[in-house]
């Protein structure tokens, strides 16, 4: 756990706890630079992380081992103190790593899922584009889906191996031989 300003930072969601004034202080006084303001609260925050991250995992590890050599020593005289010790230690090192795929994951996560459903469409868009071709605004009405998706499959298509022809502005088409 790291404490800046008032708040305990076990992930990065805690980072919004803190004020921006609170995180460009920390960020100065890490880093030793003299930066007066971040461009964006988020990239800030980013930045941050980035120099947390580290020393959360250090504490992390540390917490892991201490516990396994600390327990089998004192557990003879006192073991209820110390189970709770060792319960404790144990789901803190788990609640940063729930956190941190979110956090690191957040945009990656969206992006993955987003093709994922984009790749599922696929095979409609190659049936749509079997029978000729088509425009943009034809292939969304057709998959239900907007214009900005309907092109983000075509491309999905294309990075999956299809061969998808511009054979006009905004239309598109199947190679003869696929048709």
């Amino acid at each position: 756990m790291i404490r800046i300003a008032d708040a305990n930072i076990i992930c990065f969601a805690d980072l919004n706890k803190v004020s921006t004034a609170d995180l460009l202080t920390y960020y100065n006084s890490v880093t030793g630079k003299n930066t007066k303001q971040f461009l964006k609260r988020a990239k800030g925050m980013q930045q941050v992380w980035a120099l947390i991250e580290p020393q959360l995992v250090q504490l992390e590890e540390a917490a892991q081992e201490d516990p396994a050599e600390v327990a089998p020593e004192p557990a003879e005289s006192v073991q209820e103190p110390v189970t709770p010790g060792a319960v404790g230690a144990a789901p803190a090192p788990t609640a940063p790593s729930t956190a941190e795929e979110p956090v690191e994951g957040a945009a990656t996560a969206q992006a993955k899922a987003q093709p994922a459903g984009l790749k599922a469409r696929v095979d409609e868009l190659l049936a749509a584009l079997a029978s000729g071709p088509r425009t943009v605004a034809e292939l969304a009405e057709m998959l239900g889906m907007d214009q900005k998706r309907a092109r983000s499959t075509i491309d999905t298509a294309r990075r999956s191996g299809h061969t998808i022809a511009c054979v006009g502005r905004g239309t598109f088409a199947l190679p003869e031989a696929d048709q």
